[in-house]
């Protein structure tokens, strides 16, 4: 009998790849969100909003499943200095409706989407131990949404994603928030005059924020690989999930002008609040616990993003 996943979040960008993968590896789709969606991996989908606890209690009564994969959130750093207590009532508030919701009916096993922006910059890769801080609402809504789980003594799988980014090699499915702020993205739609650069004086060899940057594929393959070790009775774990190294901005343009043949003319602002020097993943945890090996580099990252915003035909995939 096919194991059955409810992916929150679903209709999303990383939720599209998501549902996808697992529907590929013989698992029952069953998503959630707000948006809708065409997305054909998905075997049953409902609408409605994470924070919404008698919608959650009715769908956990109607269905069983083995597995909850908790993607739904507002992730916009930047917006989240200026609206804190939304991102705190979604990404908090919100994670605990769901775990709330699990327990009436028992079910325990949970991987939930979480974020880099919990820890402190330093130049060399984060292991998941080093110390915490606080960047902005929206990291610090994530880091209180982990301590929900594990409180709630969930069996988990945590991942702290560092930049996730590129497009689905076969076409489906992109990249594409409102408002856009993630880099590659606010790039191609901008590669033709109009990028703003947020800071060009951090400690860092060309001044600019250096990111590690991870393919949205690889991510959808290691959140698998997570679901298949908790329903073989793995332990509650915290990942990193990146590729170990990072890029600075400049790189990535350089990058993504060499992918394109164009020339990217880009004008430089102050700082953005909330934004740390440097980001990179020690992702040995994940490598070693999951067999997680990123496939995808830099290159491949913006020649996949950059073919699915380039693609006309984009418009019938679009999540």
């Amino acid at each position: 009998m096919n194991k059955r996943v409810l992916v929150t979040g679903a209709s999303g960008y990383l939720g599209s790849h998501v549902c996808k993968t697992l529907k590929q590896d013989g698992w029952t789709v069953h998503g959630y969100d707000t948006k809708h969606t065409m997305n054909h991996y998905i075997d049953i989908m409902t609408y409605g909003d994470i924070r919404d606890r008698i919608r959650l209690d009715s769908l956990f009564s109607c269905f069983q499943f083995d597995l909850v994969i908790h993607l739904a959130a507002r992730i916009e750093a930047g917006i989240s200095v200026k609206e804190p207590t939304d991102f705190y009532d979604v990404n908090t508030g919100g994670t605990c409706a769901l775990v709330n919701a699990m327990n009436k009916v028992g079910l325990k096993d949970i991987i939930f989407a979480s974020t880099a922006a919990v820890y402190k910059a330093k130049d060399t890769p984060i292991k998941e131990t080093d110390e915490k801080t606080y960047n902005s609402p929206y990291g610090h809504s994530k880091l209180m949404a982990e301590q929900v789980i594990e409180k709630s003594k969930m069996n988990y799988a945590m991942f702290r994603f560092f930049n996730l980014t590129g497009a689905d090699p076969d076409g489906e499915f992109g990249e594409e928030h409102e408002p856009e702020t993630h880099l590659i993205p606010r790039l191609i739609l901008n590669i033709d005059g109009g990028f703003e650069l947020n800071g060009d004086d951090y400690d860092t060899k060309d001044g600019t924020c250096i990111r590690d940057y991870v393919h949205v594929s690889d991510v959808a393959e290691a959140i698998l690989s997570a679901a298949n070790y908790l329903s073989s009775g793995g332990k509650s774990e915290i990942f990193n999930l990146g590729i170990g190294h990072g890029y600075t901005i400049k790189e990535v343009i350089e990058e993504l002008e060499r992918v394109s043949g164009k020339k990217i003319e880009y004008k430089i602002n102050p700082r953005r609040e909330g934004d740390a020097a440097s980001l990179m993943a020690d992702i040995s945890k994940a490598q070693n616990v999951l067999k997680y090996t990123p496939k995808y580099d830099l290159t491949s990252i913006i020649n996949t993003a950059y073919e699915w915003h380039t693609n006309d035909e984009k418009e019938t995939t679009r999540t």
